[in-house]
């Protein structure tokens, strides 16, 4: 949205609605909230781009259609105001939460689409699972345009929407990540050979995994970067070993610098009903920083094989760290980096700007 903003358009873009239900199991969701609602609800960040906190929704709504219609009813006249606040009329809806139906034809949209980045229903259970594809499924009908952040949701939905699907998988800030080759001084306290974990730990990660690796692996250093889910995830018995450095969530600036400073970067990702559908944006701001990376068999990682080491337990899993701490060369530094420019913020922007322009031309000329 940034770099949509940069080229000229207005973006309005609203943060993620939560419920009661979340800030009550989520405490790093809770204070985030709490704290963006201290500001001014609408601020604008940038030239072109505004930042709207939108209020609580009402409990309920992935298990009762009507109150998630109730929920986006209320939202969407909060919204026509404030597009009449910043004077952008005839916007692209761009949507994010599969439950966003409703919205559509509410703001007098000259395209929806829909970017479908999870398989957001695919660790729930029952009920809660089928009003959730259900929702999902009558957004994929009705939007104009739909892209997918891997090829397998892009098999799942193509039967479904109006029109095909445009793959777009997640990508890097390229630049930003190849701005230094200097190394952040956190890291001068941690002996080689670092091993280096960058995101949100979550019910994502195989903790078992991690656990065996490093507790037969005690020469080798664990340095995990980033905010934990505590709600979803439990870290005790991995942090307490000698070998493991949680260094906390850290800014976005100093990232480059401690990544110049991991000798292997690991996606240890549980292989389940949500990760296999996930393109992980770590895996292409690994490949621009250059080191080699290992990887559990994720499918939407394979497209980049020629760059990746895989494996799924502990032993094949060490034996590929192994082989990548003493066998790597500068050549596939240098191959890696030059395979994640192909992967850029920008070049994912191109590809969605020909397919939305491709759609409005189509619109016009009467195809629906």
């Amino acid at each position: 949205m940034l770099r949509l903003a940069q080229r000229g358009h207005k973006v309005l873009f609203i943060e993620r609605q939560v419920g009661p239900e979340q800030l009550i199991r989520d405490q790093a969701l809770r204070t985030r909230k709490m704290n963006s609602w201290k500001s001014p609800r609408l601020r604008q960040l940038k030239e072109n781009l505004w930042l709207w906190q939108p209020p609580l929704l009402p409990p309920g709504r992935y298990y009762n259609t009507f109150l998630n219609r109730l929920g986006q009813e209320f939202l969407a006249k909060q919204v026509q105001n404030l597009l009449e606040t910043i004077g952008l009329s005839s916007p692209i809806l761009w949507l994010y939460p599969p439950q966003s139906s409703p919205l559509l034809g509410r703001f007098n949209e000259i395209l929806s689409l829909y970017h479908c980045i999870d398989n957001f229903s695919g660790n729930q259970r029952k009920f809660k699972r089928q009003i959730m594809q259900n929702e999902e499924n009558d957004l994929l009908r009705r939007v104009d345009l739909v892209f997918t952040h891997s090829e397998g949701l892009l098999n799942r939905y193509q039967g479904i929407t109006r029109r095909k699907i445009s793959l777009v998988p997640s990508a890097a800030d390229v630049a930003h990540f190849q701005s230094t080759t200097s190394v952040d001084p956190l890291l001068s306290n941690i002996p080689h050979p670092r091993l280096g974990v960058m995101g949100t730990f979550d019910a994502r990660l195989d903790v078992s995994l991690l656990i065996e690796i490093f507790r037969s692996q005690n020469t080798w250093q664990l340095v995990l970067i980033g905010p934990l889910r505590l709600e979803r995830i439990d870290l005790k018995n991995l942090l307490r070993l000698p070998n493991v450095n949680y260094l906390g969530p850290q800014p976005f600036e100093k990232l480059p610098a401690l990544l110049n400073g991991i000798d292997i970067f690991l996606i240890p990702y549980v292989v389940d009903e949500l990760t296999k559908y996930i393109s992980p944006i770590k895996l292409y701001e690994y490949l621009a920083v250059g080191k080699p990376i290992v990887s559990t068999n994720l499918p939407e990682v394979s497209s980049l094989k020629e760059y990746v080491r895989f494996a799924q337990v502990a032993q094949d899993f060490a034996q590929q760290i192994h082989e990548g701490l003493i066998s790597d060369t500068q050549a596939q530094w240098s191959a890696r980096r030059s395979e994640a420019r192909q992967h850029s913020w920008e070049n994912r922007l191109n590809l969605m700007m020909r397919n939305i322009s491709d759609t409005l031309k189509e619109k016009t000329n009467g195809a629906g």
